[in-house]
């Protein structure tokens, strides 16, 4: 297997961070680089491929929720002195749950045995057999990524209207008009910034999950469904919350609706934010997600949900 060199880490780092793409066999794209640990310094401790077969962030979600830095480097975690190695954490707690202990003793246990290295990080590629990198090899696997998976994890089946499930659709194969993606089909935009938080540029992945507005918004709503703490990085990752939580068929089928129906309120309240210049505040936009979601409940499926009290305590205990 032939890694990358030194002086090619800066372009195979940006590569990595494609993150959530699929290649044509369906693969996940970071899945074919993985990070070498020299220094830790380019090497982010719990989302890049460096410790196991998935990120840390996968493997290890207790733990993660518990981290404050999400994206920490493996440097600022894993520190080195004379060959000794010695852990740093920054939780919001400590771990303490039987589930965050077990995850901590696990991790413990493989950064241990891990086989260091000294200088550099480096990366090598995983993309065939040979491990040799070449540029046909690559065009070949990104050549059926733009058809994303995402998009096949959309159910269409549910409560939320077609309205709203073609926007989600949408969003999951990156073909909404947002200011990025007008800026590919040749449209000159004055300002690429996101017009809710306006700190970075407006694409799909920053609107439903890098946003601050929208972070605090799934906060909201996390807590109003009593989930774990939300940590979305890609339109996918929202897309598989339902199917995640540990609850029944019509309960699962509660939390995909609510989702949805908050993704279709985000969207909204970006467009009427560059259409008309207003912008409610986050707790405004939950209570608007709670009201469609239980008008689209009661109205457009068989569910029994009883009182909307009950539902705005908590949705899960209404039905």
């Amino acid at each position: 297997m032939l890694p990358c060199s030194h002086s090619s880490s800066g372009c195979w780092k940006s590569i990595v961070k494609l993150g959530q793409k699929k290649s044509s066999d369906g693969r996940q794209l970071n899945s074919i680089f993985i990070g070498i640990v020299g220094d830790g310094s380019s090497v982010n401790f719990w989302t890049d491929i460096w410790l196991a077969d998935d990120p840390l962030r996968i493997k290890y979600p207790n733990l993660f929720a518990l981290e404050k830095d999400k994206w920490v480097s493996v440097a600022n975690r894993v520190m080195s002195s004379n060959d000794n190695r010695n852990l740093v954490w920054e939780w919001r707690r400590s771990p303490s749950t039987p589930e965050e202990i077990l995850e901590l003793f696990n991790l413990l246990q493989a950064i241990y045995v891990y086989q260091w290295r000294r200088g550099s990080d480096r990366w090598e590629w995983r993309g065939d057999k040979d491990g040799v990198y070449s540029v046909s090899k690559a065009k070949q696997l990104f050549a059926n990524s733009r058809t994303s998976t995402a998009a096949a994890k959309v159910k269409w089946k549910g409560w939320a209207p077609l309205k709203c499930k073609i926007m989600i659709w949408r969003a999951a194969q990156n073909r909404l008009p947002t200011k990025m993606e007008l800026q590919k089909r040749g449209i000159n935009l004055a300002d690429l910034n996101c017009p809710m938080c306006n700190e970075a540029a407006e694409s799909v992945t920053h609107l439903f999950t890098g946003c601050w507005y929208a972070s605090e918004v799934w906060s909201r709503v996390g807590s109003w469904c009593r989930l774990n703490p939300i940590y979305a990085f890609d339109v996918s990752d929202l897309l598989l919350i339902s199917d995640t939580c540990s609850k029944n068929k019509d309960e699962k089928q509660v939390i995909r609706g609510i989702i949805y129906t908050s993704m279709w309120c985000i969207w909204n309240e970006q467009n009427a934010k560059i259409f008309t210049g207003k912008c409610r505040r986050a707790v405004e936009v939950v209570e608007n997600i709670k009201s469609y979601a239980f008008f689209w409940v009661r109205q457009r499926s068989r569910l029994k949900v009883s009182y909307w009290n009950d539902w705005c305590n908590f949705p899960l205990k209404s039905m």
